[in-house]
């Protein structure tokens, strides 16, 4: 239960952080990004909100309340861009280590699932910052095929 509760109060301020991100947010892409990784944060607060509450255990509150309504950006597009995908990119690890020290299946199960959310949202904050020219293109491998 403890990897539960942990995962469970990381998708909470995740949650809470997007929210704000988008609040302050100008660009179209950023904006979308963040939405997406919203969506994947609410997906995994029901998941694991519901398995506490089948266990009879209580779950934290959220943060959404904590959020101000300012729309001024205290923070550039690059960096809440890089922010929102490094949350999603240190989940994975928290996932991982969940699934391996859970003797459940179907915590191992939906862990899975949520490092497969994860990955698609951490991807896309890299795609938008590549597109902006915000951080380079990773080098690929030759296709030697075309060659």
């Amino acid at each position: 239960a403890g990897n539960i509760y942990f995962n469970l109060r990381k998708s909470m301020v995740s949650k809470a952080l997007l929210i704000a991100f988008k609040q302050v947010s100008k660009r179209k892409d950023v904006k979308k990004v963040i939405e997406t990784g919203l969506d994947v944060a609410h997906k995994h607060i029901e998941l694991y909100s519901s398995i506490m509450h089948e266990e009879n255990l209580h779950t934290p509150p959220l943060l959404d309340n904590e959020i101000t309504t300012s729309t001024h950006a205290p923070f550039s597009e690059k960096l809440m861009t890089f922010h929102a995908g490094a949350m999603f990119k240190v989940a994975i690890t928290y996932y991982a280590t969940a699934m391996t020290t859970s003797m459940r299946l179907d915590i191992v199960g939906h862990c899975e699932a949520c490092i497969l959310r994860d990955l698609k949202v951490a991807g896309r904050c890299s795609e938008v910052m590549i597109k902006n020219g915000w951080i380079e293109k990773p080098p690929e491998a030759s296709d030697r095929k075309q060659m």
